[in-house]
């Protein structure tokens, strides 16, 4: 027989060995990787949920990437808008020192200051995030905006900020009235005119009968008129009739009409028709009993009768008054005829009475008050008022028919002066009218209230005063009111042009800088259109070739494209975060400007307005810096800004607790439990030593043990 060393069992044995050794090897490899598999098909039926947790934590990653760089870019802007912030308010404060101490420049301390925080704004708005600008809005790899000395100085054949300013004040101030006119005096003597009154004109009483007199046979009889017995004979026709009134004295005429019926008209406007109840012969002649007025003064206004009017002109002496009263005794007046011839006699000027009893009277001479007295109500006779001054108008108007946006605009006057009116502003031009029609008493004032292009306002108030020559804000009471008039309309001249140096320049430099930076969608930047600027009576908008645009960012699509929209990035499935930016925005645009204006204004020493200008400009920008109402400051811009932060970094949060979730999930799948897999070895390794004995046992088996 044969004998072999190993049999079968013995291969079974040693191939079992194997399998052991390689399955410790599999769970060392275990216990040093962590791993369950070195690839998913070891994962078995979790190697599909693998992929998956692996795919969403990977957009985890990219997520939380996003929010990394959005945060540091968002950080970055709210860096930038916290120091313009900080600048504005640090202007703010040199507009209220108010030390008017300027250098060969023409600029004080502060306003070189200003200059280089201008500078510092406008390199903060060119921030960049890596190579992303963080106020360009859209156009993330363009400056937001040009340099400081391009901006203000301009460059090549583009004017810039200096230039436009320029060039609008120009516009405003004119030829230094600011774009107001003053036209010469107009003198006039004291007039009333009437207007308005409705009074009937003079007329007879008149009364008709109502029977055909044709072939009249009268049956005879008294007629009673006005208290005159008529006689009217027995057979009398409508010739006889009319004859035997005619003929009585009555005070009445007697005529036929087209229907032969019997008409009676008074003399005059002052008879009435008094038909007697005693008369026998009305029904034949077809009349009736009564009293017919005529028209008059007296019937139409019954209140007159025993009322005076006094009229006065100037002064007695050596003008007496015309003295009216009204009635119907002699030497009263009771008719507009009548009316008309006594104020025909008026001393010191000229009367009359027109159409609709309306009364003008006018004094002689430009020195001469016109007064009314009397118990009479002036009013009936279409008079507004009892008294006139003469006439000593000084105006001041706009300068053009054609609206423009430059220079003063007349807003309202309102006038304490003895003897003056105040009208207006009205007409076209818009004109105020002040008419000194007598000397005002020393102390009194009149306010003129102008606009300014800024949308301020200033008041130019004048005072009445004896000195000569007066001072600054007053007016010399002149020995008559034409000597008064020009010494206000002088002190007027005066005041408008100061205000127009200080008040007015400062508002046009603050006009201008809106003009120039308030850029945007359809909004290019503006300037005067000119040469000649002093007339000018337009804006034009600012070409590329001509101007320059200090923004230069992208604009947007639309008006209502707003700047946080410009930047969008998704930090989750469905949710996505805005956070651009631009240089342009209102809350921006609003501190450079009016910084801008603060840091670029000169001044001269030997300029006697230039402290009130400078005083008047540090006001305005002061008060901008303020940031009035309805206005978008840079702490709006911040809150948005810190909106999208704050939903960065709740995303932020979800993430993190997501991906711990996931990768826990994925560790359950993917990860070996070193414990488990450490009992498995031990285990593993005794029955492994066990069948190494068991197969050594088996291998010193020699023939020698078959012998």
């Amino acid at each position: 027989m044969s004998i072999t060393g190993v049999g079968s069992r013995s291969a079974i044995a040693v191939q079992a060995i194997g399998t052991l050794r390689a399955q410790m090897t599999e769970l060392q490899r275990q216990l040093g990787t962590g791993k369950k598999a070195t690839d998913y098909a070891g994962l078995g039926i979790g190697r599909g949920l693998s992929v998956g947790l692996r795919s969403s934590l990977a957009a985890l990653t990219g997520y939380q990437d996003t929010i990394t760089n959005l945060n540091v870019r968002i950080n970055l802007q709210q860096t930038a808008l916290t120091r313009i912030a900080e600048v504005g308010r640090s202007v703010k404060s040199a507009t209220q020192i108010g030390a008017f101490e300027i250098n060969i420049n023409g600029q004080t301390t502060l306003q070189r200051t200003a200059y280089t925080q201008l500078d510092e704004m406008l390199g903060l708005l060119n921030a960049q995030a890596g190579d992303r600008y963080l106020f360009s809005g859209r156009a993330v790899d363009t400056p937001a905006v040009e340099s400081t000395d391009r901006i203000l100085n301009g460059y090549g054949t583009l004017a810039g900020f200096k230039q436009v300013m320029s060039e609008r004040r120009q516009a405003d101030l004119g030829d230094g009235l600011g774009r107001l006119t003053l036209p010469a005096i107009t003198a006039g003597p004291a007039t009333l005119a009437g207007a308005g009154a409705t009074l009937l004109a003079d007329a007879p009483a008149v009364t008709a009968g109502n029977q055909d007199l044709s072939g009249l046979v009268s049956a005879g009889g008294t007629l009673v008129i006005n208290g005159v017995n008529i006689p009217i004979g027995a057979g009398d026709d409508e010739v006889a009739v009319q004859a035997a009134i005619n003929g009585a004295g009555a005070g009445v005429t007697a005529t036929l009409d087209g229907l032969n019926q019997l008409v009676l008209t008074s003399a005059d406007a002052d008879t009435a028709i008094d038909i007697g109840a005693a008369s026998t012969v009305l029904g034949e002649l077809g009349l009736t009993a009564g009293v017919t007025d005529p028209t008059n003064l007296l019937t139409q206004v019954p209140a007159l009768a025993g009322q005076t009017m006094s009229i006065q002109v100037g002064s007695d002496p050596p003008n007496a008054p015309l003295d009216i009263t009204f009635g119907s005794n002699v030497g009263e007046v009771s008719t507009l005829l009548e009316l008309n011839a006594a104020l025909g006699t008026l001393a010191g000027g000229t009367a009359s009475v027109g159409a609709g009893g309306n009364v003008t009277i006018t004094a002689g001479n430009l020195t001469d008050a016109i007064a009314i007295t009397g118990t009479a109500a002036v009013a009936t006779f279409g008079l507004a008022s009892a008294a006139a001054l003469p006439s000593n108008a000084v105006a001041v108007a706009e300068d053009s028919l054609l609206a423009h946006p430059f220079g003063f605009k007349l807003s309202s006057v309102n006038s304490g002066l003895t003897g003056t009116t105040a009208t207006g502003p009205a007409g076209a031009p818009p004109t105020v009218t002040v008419d000194i029609g007598a000397n005002p008493v020393a102390g009194e004032k009149i306010r003129l209230t102008l606009s300014l292009p800024d949308g301020s306002s200033e008041d130019l108030v004048l005072t009445a005063g004896t000195a000569a020559p007066p001072a600054e804000g007053e007016f010399t009471i002149g020995a008559t009111p034409a000597a008064t008039a020009a010494n206000f309309q002088a002190a007027l001249d005066a005041g408008l042009r100061k205000l127009a140096d200080s008040s007015l320049a400062a508002a046009s430099s603050i006009a201008a800088a809106r003009d120039f930076f308030d850029v945007g969608y359809n909004r290019p930047p503006m300037r005067v259109a000119g040469p000649p600027f002093a007339t000018a009576t337009a804006l034009v908008a600012g070409t590329p070739t001509d101007t320059v645009t200090w923004y230069t960012g992208e604009i947007g699509v639309s008006a209502t494209d707003a700047a946080r929209g410009t930047a969008v990035a998704r930090v989750d499935e469905s949710l996505t975060v805005s956070y651009g930016a631009r240089a342009n925005e209102e809350g921006v645009r609003w501190m450079i400007e009016h910084v801008a204006v603060f840091a670029t204004v000169t001044y001269s020493a030997g300029d006697p307005n230039a402290q009130a200008r400078f005083t008047a400009l540090n006001q305005r920008v002061g008060t901008a810096l303020d940031v009035p109402a309805g206005v978008q400051t840079i702490a709006d811009i911040e809150a948005e800004l810190a909106g999208a932060h704050t939903t960065l970094t709740a995303a932020n949060d979800r993430h993190q607790q997501t991906r711990l979730t996931l990768e826990n999930l994925l560790s359950s799948i993917e990860d070996a439990p070193k414990e488990e897999v450490a009992v498995q070895i031990l285990a593993m390794q005794t029955q492994l030593e066990a069948s190494l004995r068991t197969t050594a046992l088996l291998y010193q088996i020699s023939i020698v043990n078959y012998l």
